[in-house]
C-alpha cells in the first residue's frame, strides 16, 4: 500500500516556533493580567495588589521555568569538560601540526578574538539593555536590593581575579580541588582551564591510551547533548513561565530592550562579515569578496536553514573545492576542524547576550570582567553543541563566570531564548562563511613557496 504524501512527515509546530509563541503568550497573558485585576487602575477593579500577584506567580508559575533551567544546568560541568577536552584532542599532536595547522589555528583564534572585541565595543556604544524606563530600572533594582550584598561580594571576587601580578592571576585560576571547583558556579573558569590542560596532555601521550579516554569522554558528551535535546522539549513551558514573571515584575519595557538586543547581535554579525572576514579573503586569500560570497551562497543558505555548521560540512567541502579551487587536502583539514573550533558567530552572540542580561539587571561589568567574558566566550564557543538550545548551558557558564547572581540567570536566559532561533540561523551562517574564508586563505598561503 502506497504511503500518502504526508505520511511520516513531521506534524505540529516546530520547537523554535513553540518557544517564540511561548515568549509572546507569556508576555501577553502577564500584561493582560496586570491590566485586568492588579492595582487601583485595574479594568475589573483592584482584586489583588502587585505584590500579591507576584507572590502567586513565584509559588505556582515560576517553578516551572526553574525546572527547565535546572534540567539544563545539570549538563553544564560534564558538557563543558568533555567538549573542550575532546575538541582540543581532535587537533592532534600540537607539536606536529606544522605550518598549515599553526596558520589555521591562528586565523581561527584571531578572528574570534577580534569579533569578540568588536561585539563588546558595539554593545557598549548602543547599549540596548539601557532602553528601559526609569520606573522599570527602579523595579529591577528593588527586586534585587536584597541581593545587593551578594552582588557586591561577587564584584569583589571578579576584580580580585585581575588584581596583582600576572603570576598571581594565573595562580587564582588553578584549582586545588577539581570536584570542589565543579560544584561552585564562580569557579567554573578553573574547570575550563583544567579541561584545556587535560586535552593538551591527551595529545602528548600514547595514541591508543588517549583514544581510550577520549572515546569515553566523547560518549559522555553525546549523552549530555541528548539530555539537552530532550530537555529542550520543556523550553516552551519554561520560557512561558519565566517571561510571564519578568513582564509581571517589570512591564513590557523589557521586551523593547529585547528587540534592540536582537538588532545589536545582527549588526555585530554583519560588521564581522563585512569588516573582518571579507577583507581577509581579499587581502590574504586573493579572492574578490563578491566572487567569494557568490560561490559560497549554497553554503551559508544551508547553514542558515539548518542552524548547524556540522550538518553543512559536506556542502561546505564540496563547494569550497569545486567553486573556490581549494585543494582537497587543505579542505579536508581546515573545514572539519573549523566546524568544531571556528565559531565566531557563537562567540559574538554570547558576548552580547551576557552584556545584555547583565545590563538589564543592573550589573556593571569592569574591564577585567570584560576580558574574562571574551576569553570564556571564545572557549565556550568551541564546546557549543550542534543541537537547538545547545548554547544555553554554555551561556550559563559565561554568566556564572562573570559573577551574574544565580537569581538572575534563569530569567535572563528565558528572556533571550525566544529570539534565539533567528539569531542561531544567522550565527551559523557566519560560522561556515568563516570556515570557508579560512580555507581560501590557507590555500593561497600554502601555494606560495
Amino acid at each position: 500500500m502506497a504511503k500518502s504524501p504526508r505520511e511520516g512527515a513531521p506534524t505540529g509546530l516546530q520547537l523554535h516556533t513553540k518557544i517564540l509563541l511561548a515568549l509572546v503568550l507569556g508576555s501577553v497573558f502577564s500584561g493582560l493580567l496586570k491590566l485586568l485585576i492588579v492595582g487601583e487602575q485595574a479594568w475589573l477593579g483592584p482584586l489583588v495588589t502587585h505584590q500579591e500577584i507576584i507572590l502567586f506567580g513565584e509559588r505556582w508559575i515560576e517553578p516551572l521555568g526553574q525546572l527547565f533551567i535546572r534540567a539544563i544546568i545539570l549538563t553544564v560541568v560534564p558538557l563543558v569538560f568533555t567538549s573542550i577536552t575532546v575538541g582540543i584532542h581532535g587537533l592532534g599532536d600540537l607539536r606536529a601540526l606544522g605550518r598549515m595547522g599553526s596558520r589555521t589555528l591562528l586565523l581561527f583564534m584571531g578572528t574570534a578574538f577580534v569579533g569578540a572585541c568588536v561585539a563588546t565595543l558595539l554593545y557598549q556604544i548602543i547599549q540596548p539593555g539601557g532602553a528601559l524606563s526609569p520606573e522599570t530600572t527602579e523595579a529591577i533594582a528593588a527586586q534585587f536590593q536584597q541581593s545587593a550584598t551578594a552582588k557586591g561580594a561577587a564584584a569583589t571576587v571578579a576584580a580580585q581575579r585581575f588584581d596583582g601580578s600576572l603570576f598571581q592571576i594565573l595562580l587564582s585560576l588553578v584549582p586545588e580541588n577539581l570536584i570542589d571547583a565543579s560544584s561552585k558556579n564562580n569557579e567554573l573558569l578553573k574547570v575550563i582551564l583544567f579541561a584545556v590542560i587535560f586535552g593538551i596532555a591527551l595529545t602528548l601521550i600514547d595514541k591508543d591510551k588517549a583514544i581510550a579516554v577520549t572515546t569515553i569522554l566523547d560518549g559522555i558528551n553525546e549523552a549530555m547533548i541528548k539530555i539537552i535535546s530532550l530537555t529542550m522539549k520543556l523550553a516552551p513551558l519554561g520560557v512561558f513561565s519565566l517571561v510571564f514573571m519578568v513582564v509581571l515584575r517589570f512591564g513590557v519595557d523589557v521586551l523593547y530592550a529585547l528587540l534592540a538586543y536582537t538588532g545589536v547581535v545582527l549588526l555585530a554579525l554583519l560588521v564581522h562579515l563585512c569588516g573582518i572576514l571579507l577583507p581577509l579573503v581579499w587581502t590574504l586569500g586573493r579572492k574578490s569578496p563578491r566572487v567569494f560570497l557568490t560561490a559560497t551562497k549554497e553554503i551559508w543558505i544551508t547553514a542558515f536553514s539548518t542552524s548547524s555548521s556540522s550538518a553543512t560540512l559536506p556542502t561546505t567541502m564540496r563547494v569550497v573545492e569545486e567553486k573556490l579551487d581549494v585543494p582537497r587536502p587543505i579542505a579536508s583539514f581546515v573545514l572539519p576542524l573549523g566546524a568544531t573550533v571556528n565559531m565566531d558567530g557563537t562567540t559574538i552572540y554570547q558576548i552580547i547576550a551576557a552584556q545584555f542580561i547583565a545590563q538589564v539587571w543592573g550589573i556593571e561589568l569592569s574591564i577585567g570582567t570584560m576580558l574574562t567574558l571574551i576569553l570564556v566566550a571564545m572557549l565556550m564557543a568551541i564546546g557549543a553543541a550542534g543541537v537547538p538550545g545547545g548554547v544555553i548551558p554554555l551561556l550559563y557558564v559565561v554568566l556564572a563566570t562573570i559573577e551574574v547572581p544565580e537569581a538572575i540567570i534563569p530569567q535572563g536566559i528565558a528572556l533571550i531564548l525566544g529570539m534565539d532561533r533567528i539569531l542561531d540561523m544567522c550565527r551559523s551562517a557566519l560560522n561556515v562563511v568563516g570556515d570557508s574564508a579560512t580555507a581560501v586563505i590557507i590555500a593561497n598561503r600554502e601555494a606560495k613557496p
